[in-house]
């Protein structure tokens, strides 16, 4: 995603940006309050799964029984890496679309096939944050206006607290990633 994309609607504040699998569908109104809890619960277990399977070991190796470990993760990592891959070609993932997370804004660039909704309306949202597990992080979004083409800008609104926090630990993350191999490769 270049530099002119998102960055001119989402405010500053700690975001990633990435190319995922994202879909919508549009809703009648603001969500009930039923339909934010039954969401809330999946997206706290995805997230807190998404952030145990992200943490690296801190510690240095000191002996072959952390080495044994390491690798039977690594075995563990590659056996859901390919679950995952089966599991997407059977169901298929929606299209990848260049976005921007924050903790309270998702704006998705690229969109060209089909008409974009307008401000005010609000939606259902899956984003896949990591394409080899097909598990979507379900929210729910108000429209906001935005002057940019092919841009949909969303507030997401409703997330409980739990649910918040968990996805702004992900985003800080995946920004922290961003910023370290940004570095790496400038060196």
């Amino acid at each position: 995603m270049s530099q002119s994309s998102c960055d001119t609607d989402v405010p500053t504040g700690v975001h990633f940006q990435a190319e995922l699998p994202i879909a919508w569908e549009p809703l009648p109104g603001p969500p009930s309050e039923v339909e934010r809890l039954s969401e809330s619960q999946a997206n706290e277990e995805l997230l807190g799964n998404l952030l145990v399977l992200d943490e690296a070991v801190t510690e240095p190796e000191e002996d072959a029984q952390q080495e044994h470990w390491r690798r039977v993760e690594a075995k563990l990592d590659l056996m859901l890496s390919l679950l995952g891959e089966i599991l997407a070609g059977q169901r298929g993932l929606p299209v990848a679309r260049p976005v921007c997370l924050g903790g309270e804004v998702l704006c998705i660039d690229g969109i060209s096939d089909q008409p974009l909704p307008a401000a005010g309306e609000w939606l259902r949202v899956q984003l896949y944050l990591v394409p080899s597990i097909p598990r979507p992080l379900m929210v729910d979004a108000e429209v906001l206006p935005t002057e940019a083409p092919n841009r949909l800008l969303l507030r997401l609104t409703g997330l409980p607290e739990t649910t918040r926090d968990l996805l702004e630990r992900f985003v800080f993350r995946q920004h922290r990633r961003a910023i370290a191999q940004a570095r790496s490769h400038a060196s």
